[in-house]
């Protein structure tokens, strides 16, 4: 609300008022100002992500399939790719919601046209929506990206699996009811006893929900199952939605291979990492039109014994 005037200018004339003074044109620039030493901080933050990869990617066994040189030169110019156009759209955005600024005088309020004034600061609200919106999708790729390239430090602790998937079902339930999903569960009859990191295990299953409940947006059913295979705990995780194209599995697990809209394109890459540092592995199968199932499975802990007492 404008004292002068008693007309709203919207959320954003808020921000350039102090009581009864107005921002000066001075003020609104600096305002501009520390928005563009904003990005100018994103862009710092991206170049220390070379050096901390090549340090991470060193402590990480090589792998046959590529040399870590080679590895994280594709990742980073993966990264660069995948924030090239959020911070395109920062910068038009910002320009103009300048140029909106530039059209009031917020100096000295009674020769406004109050209108205009209206106008403008309605046009430059919705451009700082958009920077702020296309920041945090920056900032959401860059941890994924740190994420990705540290190696996970597991806190390992004695886990029944069935709880654990148990507590994610419970967690999860309320959205996929939100979204028309029936869950069905079924969990072994024996505890499935693992050394295990139950936070980082949650993030993968809850990757795994996600993408499930992305493939069905008109509905379906969620399964989620335990089972002991030998001296293995499995956990499945299917659905009945759109299913993947036999091209994309090859790669499915690779990083910026997304799946969903919205996702930073490491959810399953990440998650793969997890398993196989839990010394464990997760596959999938699909058929387009019937559904997808990712299986993992994850090593009992020593000393658990199979159905009717003989050790595992």
């Amino acid at each position: 609300m404008l004292p002068q005037c008693g007309q709203r200018l919207g959320d954003f004339g808020s921000l350039f008022w102090v009581g009864k003074r107005p921002w000066s044109q001075k003020r609104v620039n600096a305002f501009l100002s520390e928005m563009l030493a904003a990005l100018r901080g994103i862009k710092a933050k991206t170049a220390t992500l070379r050096p901390q990869a090549q340090q991470d990617k060193r402590a990480d066994p090589p792998r046959e399939s590529a040399s870590p040189d080679a590895e994280l030169a594709k990742l980073t110019g993966e990264l660069a790719h995948e924030i090239k156009n959020p911070l395109s759209t920062i910068k038009v955005n910002l320009q103009l919601a300048k140029e909106a600024l530039d059209d009031v005088d917020l100096a000295e309020p009674g020769r406004v046209l109050w209108e205009q004034c209206r106008h403008s600061l309605a046009g430059a609200t919705r451009k700082i929506a958009v920077v702020q919106k296309e920041t945090d999708r920056i900032e959401q790729i860059l941890d994924g990206f740190l994420k990705y390239v540290r190696r996970p430090d597991l806190q390992l602790t004695t886990v029944d699996l069935n709880e654990l998937v148990s507590d994610m079902v419970d967690f999860y339930s309320p959205q996929a009811y939100s979204h028309a999903l029936t869950v069905r569960q079924s969990f072994s009859n024996d505890p499935l006893l693992c050394r295990a990191d139950s936070g980082a295990l949650k993030q993968v299953l809850l990757n795994l929900f996600i993408n499930s409940q992305q493939a069905m947006d008109k509905g379906g059913e969620l399964m989620i199952r335990t089972a002991r295979r030998e001296d293995q705990a499995v956990i499945q995780v299917s659905d009945t939605g759109r299913g993947i194209p036999p091209e994309r599995l090859p790669t499915l697990f690779q990083p910026y291979c997304s799946l969903r809209s919205g996702g930073n394109g490491l959810g399953l890459a990440t998650a793969k990492k997890i398993v196989e540092a839990h010394e464990g592995t997760i596959s999938v199968h699909s058929e387009v039109d019937k559904g997808t199932a990712f299986t993992i499975e994850l090593p009992l802990q020593k000393g658990t014994s199979e159905p009717g007492g003989k050790p595992a």
